[in-house]
């Protein structure tokens, strides 16, 4: 408030204020007028920029909540990538491991004739018993 506000406040609300002059009383009022007009328009100025500022706010948010919207979308990519790999390593290991339990069963049977049916002769037995 300024100076000549004050002055004004304080001489239209102290009691030594003469009502007797209907010039002072208008001028008065002419004067509480315009403070009151100054204030509405504060008032408006005001209301103008805190809509504004709620304006912004909202548009900020749509902007964060598309922003973490397609971050989600991001990570669900990722995610499903990571998922097809880690499958196809699965699947790989699972042809290495039925490979190598081939193999094992393989040499089992080759040693088993090698060794065992040729040198005691256990084929001619195995033969017979089959026959």
């Amino acid at each position: 408030m300024n100076r000549n506000e004050y002055k004004n406040r304080q001489a239209l609300f102290s009691r030594k204020t003469k009502k007797t002059k209907s010039s002072s009383t208008a001028s008065e009022a002419q004067r509480i007028q315009k403070s009151l007009l100054k204030t509405q328009n504060l008032l408006k100025n005001e209301l103008n920029r805190v809509s504004n500022i709620s304006t912004a706010i909202d548009e900020d948010g749509d902007i964060l909540q598309q922003t973490m919207d397609h971050h989600k979308s991001l990570n669900t990519k990722n995610a499903q990538q990571a998922l097809t790999a880690l499958q196809r390593a699965q699947a790989h290991e699972q042809r290495v491991l039925n490979a190598s339990i081939f193999v094992f069963g393989t040499v089992v049977f080759y040693i088993m004739w090698s060794r065992v049916l040729i040198k005691f002769d256990f084929i001619s037995v195995v033969l017979d018993w089959v026959v």
